[in-house]
């Protein structure tokens, strides 16, 4: 990996990237798999017959289309949705007919592949997707903004706040141990040598050039996935989020973010921000960043005495760390 693509990975999660995390993982998941069941209800709903031809039809190469570039760390989708619903006819009638045909357009944007993962969608894909490439864009759009809807609008401030918690980890781990260690530990089939990121896969192949990279977390997926690699304007490797180990936070870190459940833990009594920011061995301003994003979802409550400002957890917040696992002192 070139020094000038090295300078220019960073992390940012995307919306619609989340979405088409999804559609691969109710495609690869097991039957009778919870983490996707209302994936596959939504996709079976009869709502959705795109996307639900997509991930039907999804073998190794899912259409750039549906992963669009993400402007800054954390893009709002009806920007990514407007990516879609307006990119180039052109580059739309390429890359489903890399999906739908295989064979040597598939191989132009993914060289490594071989065998029967250039083989072609079945004629039912292929009848669900066929039509005009404004109008295929469009019915993409429309279905990504339903599926959103559905599935992930009513719940992403609590994802935005694991994928934050999750990269400020990433983060941490190239402070203390360096970038290849950071980039290696992020999955098992990731290894740093030799100046490569090297990634376990059935396939053999090289991405090279200079372009960017940019990490995206996903709580969809469970193995790294390579999207629009061959794109100027950068690939992006999907990352699993790892949750933590403790069975507590196994279900509420990844929607508060493990920072944010430590100090809502140690809030059992009011305390300020100096008593947090000493307790957690964090800056002032850090313990203030998290403690606005807790008060924004009613978990905790402030009360000034004089010249102090005093935290204490809301029966809200009570409610959720007891259903988690035991409320502490």
């Amino acid at each position: 990996m070139p020094a000038e693509r090295l300078a220019r990975l960073r992390w940012a999660v995307s919306p619609v990237g989340e979405l088409a995390a999804a559609l691969v993982a109710a495609s690869e998941a097991p039957p009778g798999d919870p983490s996707v069941a209302r994936v596959r209800a939504l996709l079976g709903s009869g709502r959705l017959p795109t996307l639900a031809a997509v991930a039907h039809g999804f073998t190794v190469y899912l259409p750039e289309l549906l992963t669009p570039p993400a402007r800054g760390f954390l893009p709002g989708v009806e920007e990514q949705l407007h990516a879609v619903a307006t990119a180039r006819t052109s580059q739309v009638g390429t890359q489903f007919t890399a999906f739908l045909a295989g064979g040597t357009a598939r191989r132009r944007r993914c060289p490594w592949l071989k065998g029967t993962d250039l083989d072609g969608a079945d004629d039912q894909v292929r009848a669900r997707i066929e039509t005009s490439e404004s109008g295929l864009r469009e019915r993409l759009a429309g279905e990504l903004h339903l599926l959103w809807s559905e599935l992930l609008a009513g719940h992403w401030a609590g994802f935005v706040a694991g994928y934050e918690e999750f990269v400020e980890r990433q983060a941490r781990t190239t402070a203390r141990h360096g970038l290849g260690d950071s980039l290696a530990a992020l999955h098992s089939s990731m290894a740093w040598r030799g100046g490569a990121l090297e990634i376990a896969s059935p396939h053999v192949g090289e991405v090279g050039g200079a372009s960017p990279l940019t990490l995206i977390p996903s709580q969809f997926l469970r193995r790294i996935a390579l999207h629009s690699p061959l794109l100027r304007q950068g690939g992006q490797l999907v990352v699993p989020v790892s949750a933590p180990r403790d069975a507590r936070r196994v279900h509420v870190a990844p929607v508060l973010g493990v920072t944010r459940l430590a100090i809502l833990e140690s809030l059992t009594r009011p305390r300020t921000t100096t008593e947090l920011a000493a307790r957690h061995h964090l800056t002032p301003g850090t313990v203030s960043f998290h403690l606005a994003r807790l008060l924004a979802a009613d978990l905790v409550r402030r009360a000034r005495t004089g010249r102090l400002v005093h935290y204490t957890a809301t029966a809200r917040a009570r409610t959720l760390l007891r259903e988690a696992g035991d409320w502490g002192d």
